[in-house]
């Protein structure tokens, strides 16, 4: 459904039932976080309804509670209240009601946030907003206390220079440069509102604007499970049958700021910490809003193999072709491609495979949009 279901619903359901554990939680979040490309206004990813209020969410575990209500926000899942309101407390209700937090979901750029980094006990998640500024959180998803380090880089700012930071919960103002230590509870999310000089002085990284692009064609031959996805004890049957088997959460597709199948983006040795992801034989469609010119560096991704063949990318606008790249083997330095798509209104990236049966990752490494 990830491929379609953005096409034809206005909410497509990643994952099986949540439940108010703390465990389930992160089961339906990491179906999410790998799909940012495959959302934007109109059609969203939907991690299931919220449990604030229940169970591992309740009035007792007011951090997990917030954690849950910050990470729905910034992903974009739909904030479906699953708790009877007439129960609220105070404390229930501020989570219910910060507005910084909704904001961060019905912000009108529709970008899905971004992992920036990623392990199997801390996460950055990063989305743009529409006023340039950034939504950050660092997530614990441990029961243990964590440190953390949110870099300049994570944000795709400038690190020798101010970037100013507000606390979500606490309304705190504080500022660093380069990086920052963060010492995080368990189960903890901190949540931010960052601002700073941009890195891109004259444009947008086509991974910033996750909402603006759609995977028309993935590539994906063959769907595949995610071994990704957090393995919880399936409640409505507790630990009978042989456990819980990984889903399919995207996996293969399309993906912002790393290759796919959760690679790091690298082409001949050389890394990108922004870009595209794709599979030869796909095509992604990209709004235009303004911008005049397309900058990208091309290349097979490090991930692939020699005898997956080339690839051959091209950019297109409004049904014209306006640019190439010579046919890319495996192991080949980036190539840099530029278009002008002053009054584009679709600019549309097709990355061609020469060998039709295999699915040769790719990558569109730096890509933006500039003024």
């Amino acid at each position: 459904m990830r491929a379609w279901g953005k096409d034809v619903g206005n909410t497509s359901r990643t994952s099986d039932d949540i439940q108010p554990l703390w465990p389930r939680m992160l089961t339906n979040m990491d179906t999410v976080t790998h799909r940012a490309l495959y959302a934007h206004p109109g059609s969203w990813n939907d991690a299931d309804m919220l449990f604030v209020g229940s169970g591992d969410f309740d009035r007792s575990h007011l951090v997990e509670a917030r954690a849950h209500f910050t990470l729905w926000a910034m992903l974009n899942s739909p904030l479906i209240i699953g708790y009877d309101l007439r129960k609220l407390t105070p404390d229930l209700l501020a989570i219910f009601g910060n507005a910084d937090i909704v904001a961060l979901n019905q912000d009108p750029a529709g970008n899905q946030a971004v992992l920036a980094y990623d392990s199997d006990e801390v996460q950055i998640l990063v989305k743009t907003l529409a006023d340039g500024s950034k939504g950050v959180a660092v997530v614990n998803r441990t029961a243990q206390p964590a440190k953390a380090t949110l870099t300049a880089e994570h944000l795709k700012l400038r690190p020798d220079t101010d970037v100013r930071l507000r606390d979500l919960w606490s309304k705190a103002d504080s500022s660093f440069r380069k990086d920052m230590a963060l010492s995080l509870a368990p189960h903890e999310t901190r949540v931010f509102r960052a601002a700073g000089t941009r890195r891109l002085a004259d444009g947008l990284y086509l991974s910033e604007q996750t909402g603006r692009v759609n995977p028309a064609v993935d590539g994906v031959a063959s769907p595949q499970a995610d071994p990704t996805i957090h393995h919880s004890i399936t409640p409505w049957i507790g630990t009978h049958g042989p456990g819980e088997h990984p889903q399919y959460g995207g996996w293969g597709g399309a993906e912002a700021d790393r290759a796919p199948y959760g690679k790091l983006l690298r082409i001949a040795g050389t890394d990108f910490d922004t870009g595209l992801g794709v599979l030869g034989q796909s095509r992604l469609e990209v709004r235009n809003a303004g911008f005049t010119r397309f900058a990208t560096k091309v290349g097979v991704n490090d991930s692939g193999t020699p005898k997956a063949g080339t690839v051959t990318f091209e950019v297109w606008g409004d049904g014209r072709l306006l640019a190439t790249s010579p046919a890319m083997a495996f192991g080949m330095a980036p190539a840099p491609l530029r278009a002008d798509i002053k009054g584009v209104r679709i600019v549309e990236l097709v990355a061609r495979g020469s060998i039709a049966t295999t699915t040769q990752p790719a990558a569109w490494a730096d890509a933006a949009l500039l003024r």
